[in-house]
């Protein structure tokens, strides 16, 4: 059997979020797989970020939908084809639930849940033709109470159960869709709270591996989902957390 990364080779990827953080990672490694990427996010930074890489920066609000579209077409218009999308943009609000204005809460589902929503909405087509993958990245707080970002965690076990249910709607497409749940991070989501050194240490005795993941520890597994090693996987919810959540 060939290498699944060598299989990559060629196709083209929509990654949001992707002008830091774990979406940046992903796109890196996609990259580095000879995968063309079209990044998109809100943050003007994601032009240089995908510089490098010989992609393609996407930047805009991605709560409009014609943003989303522009990333489809600039994939269609560039290569002819869509394969992969990941939705790793997200965006979070540190206050206890009963603080959060409707607003806040309201662009939490609008970023975390609706935007992932339509863009594979908008991309079905062309991943049902290419018999493409989509990952969400999700997180821990999906089916957990994590005191502090209760709003956040709601967003994120929409995003899950909308992976399941679009991974049996899709899966006669052809079109594989999974989630990953990531546990502690060193993102810059993550750095105010893992930059107090209790809350540091009392997470850190919980992680059986004994030390915090970073962007590559997730992007090498979503990596192996959207590449023919997990071809017959689709609707699962993996973690990535260094065994955190069975202790």
């Amino acid at each position: 059997m060939a290498d699944s990364h060598s299989q990559l080779a060629g196709k083209t990827a929509i990654v949001t979020g992707a002008a830091g953080g774990i979406g940046s990672a992903i796109a890196a490694a996609f990259a580095r797989d000879r995968m063309f990427v079209i990044g998109l996010d809100a943050d003007p930074r994601v032009h240089s970020v995908l510089q490098p890489m010989k992609g393609v920066g996407v930047c805009g609000d991605l709560t409009d939908a014609s943003v989303s579209q522009s990333a489809i077409d600039e994939a269609i218009g560039r290569t002819g084809r869509l394969d992969v999308v990941v939705n790793a943009a997200g965006i979070q609000k540190r206050t206890d639930a009963i603080d959060i204005s409707d607003d806040d809460f309201d662009q939490l589902v609008a970023v975390n849940v609706s935007a992932a929503f339509r863009l594979v909405r908008q991309a079905t087509k062309a991943l049902s033709e290419s018999k493409g993958s989509v990952v969400n990245i999700a997180s821990l707080s999906a089916d957990r109470a994590v005191p502090g970002i209760v709003p956040y965690g709601a967003t994120k076990a929409a995003l899950t159960q909308l992976s399941k249910g679009l991974a049996v709607e899709l899966g006669q497409y052809g079109v594989r869709v999974n989630a990953v749940a990531p546990g502690y991070i060193e993102t810059p989501m993550t750095a105010d709270v893992l930059g107090q050194a209790e809350f540091r240490a009392a997470k850190l005795a919980r992680i059986p591996l004994q030390r915090f993941a970073d962007g590559d520890d997730v992007a090498d597994v979503v990596t192996f989902l959207v590449s023919d090693a997990a071809r017959y996987v689709t609707g699962v919810v993996l973690p990535v957390d260094g065994g955190y959540s069975i202790t």
